[in-house]
This record gives structure tokens, C-alpha cells and sequence, in this order.
């Protein structure tokens, strides 16, 4: 998994040339920045700006939804909820393929295509079940007696809720937020048929470009790998302490 990351790295700085040469070479003998400086072009921009829009707006959709869900399966009891809980990961076993069709006539006939209405809905359909079954195991692992006692000492059921439950299960929450910003940031089907403009471009159709009929500009094509995936990285580093910890508090109750 390193070597693949490194030979990315490695591809990014070679000439045009090098990528080709044999024997291959791990490191170029002579870096350039070529690769970058092509990479940093306009639509390059917006299309990291429509990703982060969509990112970040479908993190905040599936974890508030998906915690709220998660909650009322855990407290409430009402028939049929945990069979929509299993309904849920039923919902994973179909692949984006066979969604893709009924969501774009869907799309296009509310008149949404090259919104970021339209990502983002697409995208919760595909994070949304699995947020609601992540944090339902963290949440079915907060004791009742806590907010049992917030109750007792004046609060309502969404102040516990609030107070009580949500900063317990934070661990959960990044750990989830991390999972949704790795699968919408990587999505690229969803993008491709639901967005026709340029200008709606997510930087993982964008990619594309550097695919051509007669040939593929690697070096361009891995730079712009490395400039979209320090995000991602970035996000992990930061949560990483509540990401381990999120994991762990999953793997066993109580």
C-alpha cells in the first residue's frame, strides 16, 4: 500500500518521459515541478471547490440524520425499527451502477442536474444508511441512566440528547465523518453522469482529463493525485485521535 502511495509521489516528479524509461527508477534522476505547475490550472480550483462543497454539506446531512436515526432505533421502541436497520444495509449490497440510472431521471426531471443539490442528495444515499448503522452502535453503547439523570434534573429529552449523548459518542461522529469524506471525496460516477459542466466538475471527474484517446499524461495525472488526496490526509490526521478511539468504543460494548 506505501509503494503504490510513493511510486504516485514518484511519477509526479518525473519528465514526461521517465515514467516510460527501463529499467524503471523508484526517484527521477532529475525532478521537475513540471507535473504541479500543469496540475495548478483554473478549472483545477473549482473543481476542488465543488468537492469541498459537497464534502462537507454531505458529512453535515448524514451525520445529523444519521445520528438522530441511530438514537431513535436505540431509545425508542417501535415495531419494525430495527428491521429499517437491517433494511438499511440491505440497501449497500446493490452497487452504484444500478442506482445511477433511476437517480439521474430523477435528477433530471426536478431539473437539478449541475447543482450541488443533486451531488449531494446522490452522495446521501450512498453514506446515509452505513452513518446510521456506525453510530447506532455507538449510541446503543451510551447508558441510559446518563440521560435518565439529565431528565431527573430538568431536561428535556432533546436537551439529554444534546448534552448528554452527543458529546459521548464524538469519537463515533469523527470516525463516521471521516468514512463519509473518503467515499465523497473519491466518488466519481455519481459526478460524472450528474454533472455536464465544467464548471460543476468534482476534482475526481477532472482527473479524467488527463485521459486521453491517444494517450494518458501520467505525470499530470499523478501530480494531480497527490494535490487531491493532502485533504483527505489532512482530515485524518486531525481526527486521527478520535477516529481510533471512535473504532475501539465500536468493537465492544459497554
Amino acid at each position: 500500500m506505501l509503494f503504490r502511495s510513493f511510486w504516485m509521489l514518484s511519477v509526479s516528479f518525473k519528465p514526461i518521459d521517465e515514467p516510460f524509461a527501463i529499467p524503471a527508477r523508484l526517484w527521477p534522476n532529475e525532478p521537475t515541478l513540471t507535473n504541479y505547475a500543469n496540475a495548478f490550472r483554473p478549472e483545477f480550483w473549482r473543481q476542488l471547490l465543488n468537492s469541498t462543497i459537497v464534502s462537507v454539506a454531505t458529512i453535515l446531512v448524514s451525520i445529523t440524520a444519521g445520528l438522530l436515526a441511530a438514537y431513535s432505533i436505540s431509545r425508542f421502541r417501535m415495531r419494525g425499527l430495527k428491521t429499517l436497520l437491517i433494511l438499511f444495509i440491505v440497501a449497500q449490497m446493490f452497487p452504484v451502477s444500478t442506482m445511477i440510472i433511476p437517480i439521474f431521471q430523477l435528477v433530471n426531471g426536478l431539473d437539478l442536474l449541475n447543482t450541488y443539490t443533486a451531488l449531494i442528495g446522490a452522495y446521501i444515499t450512498i453514506t446515509l444508511p452505513v452513518a446510521i448503522w456506525m453510530l447506532y452502535a455507538f449510541v446503543n453503547n451510551v447508558p441510559r441512566d446518563m440521560e435518565e439523570a439529565a431528565m431527573v434534573d430538568g431536561a428535556t429529552r432533546l436537551q439529554a440528547f444534546l448534552r448528554v449523548v452527543v458529546p459521548v459518542v464524538g469519537p463515533g461522529i469523527a470516525a463516521t465523518a471521516v468514512w463519509i469524506a473518503v467515499v465523497t471525496w473519491q466518488e466519481f460516477i455519481f459526478a460524472l453522469a450528474l454533472t455536464t459542466s465544467q464548471d460543476m466538475r468534482t476534482v475526481s471527474v477532472g482527473m479524467s482529463d488527463f485521459i486521453g484517446q491517444f494517450g494518458i499524461r501520467y505525470g499530470e495525472l499523478m501530480s494531480t493525485s497527490v494535490l487531491i488526496s493532502i485533504p483527505v490526509i489532512a482530515l485524518f490526521l486531525v481526527l486521527q485521535r478520535h477516529f481510533v478511539a471512535g473504532l475501539m468504543a465500536g468493537s465492544a460494548k459497554g
